[in-house]
């Protein structure tokens, strides 16, 4: 949900590490025009791990595997980071609360660039936009 008005924070987790992105935008799109745009600099990037809790992918890939302490093969560790948006007030104001609800969509998609070059984009997130009775910044 995302109600015009407030200041929600939306949270997106990334299969890199925070050294490897070079350039990162969070789109916000409602009925054909792009209503909030997020920039590197607007956004709060910072790596995940098991050791803080957040990311823990033990046998991630959904196979059995055996503990075998003799076997030489190295599992692929993966870096995580996680990309945090704060909306303003000002920002969610943007979007528009019709009467016809299915106009009330806002898509949200993450597009980013590594170091290495590589462009990559999150598959489109949808919330729906609600009014509030007391429109405005308050």
């Amino acid at each position: 949900m995302l109600y015009r008005g407030t200041t929600p924070y939306h949270s997106f987790i990334l299969p890199l590490s925070t050294s490897s992105i070079d350039e990162i935008y969070v789109t916000y799109w409602q009925n054909g025009e792009v209503k909030v745009e997020y920039g590197k600099n607007d956004i709060t990037l910072r790596d995940l791990n098991e050791d803080n809790g957040w990311i823990s992918d033990t046998g991630a890939d959904d196979s059995l595997i055996e503990n075998n302490t003799d076997s030489e093969e190295e599992s692929e560790e993966i870096s995580y980071s996680q990309a945090i948006v704060h909306l303003t007030q000002q920002d969610t104001l943007k979007f528009d609360f019709y009467p016809a609800a299915e106009k009330n969509i806002v898509a949200i998609q993450v597009r980013l660039l590594t170091t290495d070059g590589e462009a990559f984009a999150s598959e489109v997130a949808r919330e729906r936009v609600y009014g509030v009775l007391m429109d405005g910044v308050i």
